[in-house]
Parts: C-alpha cells; sequence; structure tokens
C-alpha cells in the first residue's frame, strides 16, 4: 500500500481560514480524482477532514500557517500516487495564492 505524508506551508493564515476552504472545497477536489465513491467526515473541532473510499483514505488537519496531509492509496491507486500529490499541490495553490 503506497501512502505519503506531506505538510504544506500557507503563511499568513490562521487554523480557521485553512480548514474552512479545505472542508467547502474538498468534495469538489475529490471528485475529479480517480478513486471513485467517496466519504468524506468534517471534524470541525480538530479542523481536519477525513476521506475513505475503497481506493483511497486520508486525512487534512489545518494548524496555523500549514496544512498536514496522509493519505494512503490500494494497490490499484498507488499508479496514481504522483497525479494525486500533484493536484493537491495545484489546488492549495489556487486556493491559497502560495
Amino acid at each position: 500500500m503506497a501512502s505519503f505524508s506531506k505538510k504544506f506551508e500557507i503563511p499568513g493564515k490562521t487554523s480557521e481560514v485553512i480548514y474552512g476552504a479545505v472542508s467547502t472545497d474538498i468534495d469538489r477536489f475529490l471528485s475529479k480524482t480517480p478513486l471513485g465513491t467517496v466519504d468524506v467526515t468534517r471534524e470541525d473541532a480538530q479542523k481536519k477532514v477525513s476521506f475513505k473510499s475503497s481506493m483511497a483514505s486520508g486525512s487534512l488537519q489545518a494548524k496555523d500557517g500549514e496544512l498536514a496531509v496522509e493519505v494512503s492509496l490500494s494497490f490499484l491507486a498507488s499508479a496514481f500516487k504522483g497525479k494525486i500529490e500533484e493536484g493537491i499541490t495545484r489546488w492549495l495553490n489556487k486556493t491559497f495564492n502560495v
């Protein structure tokens, strides 16, 4: 099972702002991935969004100035690891202008 963990620096943004943007836009982002049907869970108190599908699972946790991303991919989805990581990076760059 392939996985990756990455912290994205988002200077000048509070955890509330980061979580608000991520929790609002995550469904649209995931619909563009090859992960199939995805269940999304939002944990407002922890400023964390988790997702799970038959192809992948992961979490995005907002902190002041950063977003920690952890993703585990099934064997079949591991071929898309680079594209998924690249997509997350583009999405965050576009969303937060970093």
